[in-house]
């Protein structure tokens, strides 16, 4: 890869990263999102799509408790998807590529927060001077500048010597070993559901999981279909639950009269 394409998809996770706009920070780093720029940068939009697609399935119930991030999913996705591409390495085995990455990038987020004390300590005291200009800067510019070089600098180099490595590496591994990749890489996405219905599922909701198990592999409607009919669902969902809680609600008020 050229220097100037890993340069553009460094920036890429830059700005997927800075955290400028607080209500979409949490969209626009992850790996389906950053699929479609990262796959017109590469002119391969259909398999960037494949790869983010499968690397989502990974981090789609990911949270950051307190803060912390599990993984970096916007590395992941910014240095497996053009590698995989770049390598004509297969979406199953880009997935098992990415979970290393995504860990790595915990380490530069760790290594923000560390640097990002110095600017606290600044906004504070700007605060308790009354000079807002200067706390503005601590709070906002000064962590987006500084956070260029750290999130820009790593990936682009990585991408620079990624696709040669990982092409040489692939060609050494035997075909057993990559059949086992393949594999680990089709259970990793479930293991994306199973965090998802362990965080929102509850046994009432059961039922509606497997209706659309069996609706994508039985009737054979595509995925935005489906995902309409899930929202449909909810819709009435919901209006069932709000229905069944209001005796409730009126029972308890006349038990306080």
């Amino acid at each position: 890869m050229n220097i100037v394409l890993a340069l553009v998809v460094g920036i890429i996770y830059w700005l997927a990263t800075n955290k400028i706009w607080y209500g979409t920070q949490h969209i626009v780093r992850q790996p389906l999102f950053l699929a479609v720029p990262l796959g017109l940068i590469m002119g391969d939009v259909e398999t960037a799509m494949k790869i983010g697609a499968a690397l989502q399935l990974i981090y789609l119930g990911a949270i950051a408790p307190g803060g912390n991030l599990p993984a970096d999913e916007a590395l992941a996705a910014c240095i497996t998807i053009p590698v995989a591409i770049e390598a004509g390495i297969d979406p199953s085995m880009a997935v098992t590529i990415a979970m290393p990455i995504g860990l790595l990038g915990v380490l530069l987020d760790n290594l923000r927060k560390t640097y990002a004390s110095v600017w606290v300590r600044m906004a504070d005291k700007a605060a308790k001077e009354g000079d807002m200009k200067k706390a503005r800067l601590a709070q906002f510019w000064y962590p987006l500048i500084v956070s260029i070089p750290l999130r820009v600098i790593p990936t682009t180099a990585a991408l620079l010597v990624g696709t040669t490595a990982v092409a040489a590496f692939l060609n050494s591994i035997p075909a057993w070993a990559i059949n086992g990749l393949s594999v680990a890489g089709g259970i990793l996405p479930a293991l994306g559901f199973a965090v998802t219905i362990q965080v929102i599922g509850k046994k009432s909701l059961i039922p509606y999981f497997l209706l659309g198990f069996i609706i994508f592999t039985y009737a054979g409607i595509n995925i935005i279909s489906i995902a309409l009919i899930g929202v449909c669902l909810a819709i009435i969902q919901s209006k069932f639950a709000q229905t069944d809680d209001l005796p409730n609600v009126q029972q308890s008020e006349g038990d306080l009269l």
